[in-house]
C-alpha cells in the first residue's frame, strides 16, 4: 500500500488514446484509397501511435506517395505523418509473409528480454525493414532498435519514437 496518487504511465498511451489511434488507422487507410483510384489498388499500410502516422507499403509513383501523405496529414488531430511508402510494384504474398514472421520473431524477442517493458511499442515490417513506434526513453529506445536489428533477416530498423526523456 502507498499514500501516493496514482498516476498514468508516460510511456505508456491511455485507453482513448490507443481508440483515437486505431479510428485515426481506419479513416486515414479509407482516406487514401479514396484519394485516387490508383492508390485504391496500392498496398498502403497505416499505423499510428499517440496521433503519429507511419504510412508503409508501395504506391505506383511518387505524385501517389506524396497525395498518400498529404491525405493522411490532412485528417483532424494527426501530430505528424512519417511517410515510408515504397514506389514500385505491390509486394506479394512471399514478401508479405515474411514480413508478418519478421515481426512475429522481433516482438517475441523483445517479450522475452528482462526488464524491457515493450507494452507501449509497436513493431511493423514491410519489406524486412522494422519500424518502431511507441512512446519511450532514448535509452529504451536504443536498446529496442538494437536487439530487433540482431534478429536474421531484419534489413534495417527505424525508429519513430516519442522520447519522454
Amino acid at each position: 500500500m502507498t499514500d501516493k496518487p496514482f498516476q498514468q504511465d508516460p510511456a505508456k498511451p491511455s485507453i482513448g488514446t490507443t481508440v483515437d489511434d486505431m479510428k485515426m488507422d481506419t479513416l486515414i487507410a479509407v482516406n487514401i484509397k479514396k484519394a485516387h483510384p490508383q492508390l485504391e489498388a496500392a498496398h498502403v499500410n497505416v499505423n499510428s501511435f499517440n496521433r503519429a502516422v507511419l504510412l508503409t507499403g508501395e504506391v505506383p509513383s511518387e505524385q501517389l506517395k506524396t497525395l498518400a501523405g498529404e491525405t493522411a496529414r490532412s485528417y483532424h488531430g494527426t501530430r505528424e505523418v512519417y511517410n515510408e511508402l515504397q514506389v514500385r510494384n505491390n509486394s506479394g504474398m512471399l514478401a508479405r509473409t515474411n514480413d508478418s514472421w519478421l515481426a512475429t520473431k522481433v516482438r517475441t524477442r523483445l517479450i522475452a528480454e528482462k526488464d524491457l517493458d515493450t507494452s507501449g511499442i509497436e513493431v511493423v515490417v514491410e519489406d524486412s525493414v522494422v519500424y518502431l513506434l511507441g512512446k519511450t526513453s532514448r535509452r529504451e529506445a536504443n536498446r529496442i532498435a538494437t536487439i530487433a536489428s540482431r534478429i536474421g533477416g531484419v534489413q534495417r530498423v527505424v525508429k519513430v519514437f516519442e522520447y519522454i526523456d
